[in-house]
């Protein structure tokens, strides 16, 4: 059993190639909604309603509806405050580097209070960006800017997406301290170039989460399988190598949690 706590499937090419991809291994996906111009009024890539819509037919997708900084918070909680109670979204997500805005910032506090409400997770972009536009700052996306909200609504589950890549140790000093403040391994293993590369950059990976347990070995139990899985198009297109990063850190128990415990207790628990 596999929960994959982080992709972006929009639509049914891309739930097709996912699907493929993964070869069966994984049972349940969740999928985050995002826009195209994040640090921009920009509209979104796919509307938040069109992929509630497209998860309706699918058993096996759930979705995190994301929140525009840019725009009307309360306008926008209104609706998610229908979304949960309908159970058509399973938490909240947003974009804190992209948008240029710190977790700490006094807007976030009614977000965080509707997700402590139902006992959802509010998730947080942290860590490296993609940034065509140039305009993206890494300081507001650092994720030691969490702790500060985890300690001022402790009843809010928080993950901090990516593990924060590349703070690791930060992420996981946040995590340690934080009973409320989760992370998950996703977005850091892209296409690569050769099958050498491949190998490298898990082992990589492996080692530099390694080092985080060795300091931090509480943590473990507070980290979830994810991918980042976006489509065959973009270099977030990796499944196994995750898969093969959990089996390589965990032991056979600790994996359990790793790949679906911790998400159904965070995700779905109401």
């Amino acid at each position: 059993m596999i929960i994959d706590t982080h992709t972006h499937i929009f639509d049914e090419e891309t739930y097709k190639t996912y699907k493929d991809k993964s070869a069966g291994r994984i049972n349940e996906a969740i999928t985050l909604h995002f826009w195209v111009g994040l640090n921009d009024k920009e509209p979104a890539q796919k509307p938040l309603e069109s992929i509630l819509d497209f998860a309706k037919t699918k058993e096996d997708l759930s979705v995190v509806a994301a929140l525009n900084m840019h725009y009307s918070i309360s306008e926008q909680l209104e609706k998610f405050n229908k979304y949960f109670q309908e159970e058509q979204i399973v938490g909240v997500k947003l974009y804190p580097g992209y948008q240029r805005f710190y977790p700490s910032d006094e807007r976030i506090f009614p977000i965080a209070a509707l997700c402590q409400k139902y006992n959802k997770p509010l998730i947080f972009h942290s860590g490296d960006v993609f940034d065509e536009a140039g305009s993206a700052e890494l300081k507001y996306s650092h994720p030691i800017h969490v702790d500060g909200l985890a300690v001022r609504y402790p009843e809010c589950k928080i993950v901090i997406a990516h593990f924060g890549f590349p703070y690791h140790l930060e992420t996981a000093n946040i995590v340690s301290k934080n009973k409320n403040v989760f992370t998950e391994v996703s977005g850091t293993i892209l296409e690569p170039r050769s099958e050498a590369e491949a190998i490298a950059l898990l082992n990589q990976y492996i080692k530099d989460l390694e080092r985080v347990f060795a300091y931090f070995p509480d943590i473990k139990e507070k980290v979830m399988f994810g991918t980042d899985y976006a489509g065959e198009n973009i270099p977030l297109n990796q499944v196994e190598p995750y898969i093969k990063l959990v089996e390589a850190l965990f032991s056979k128990e600790e994996q359990k949690n790793v790949f679906y415990e911790l998400a159904k207790k965070l995700f779905f628990s109401r």
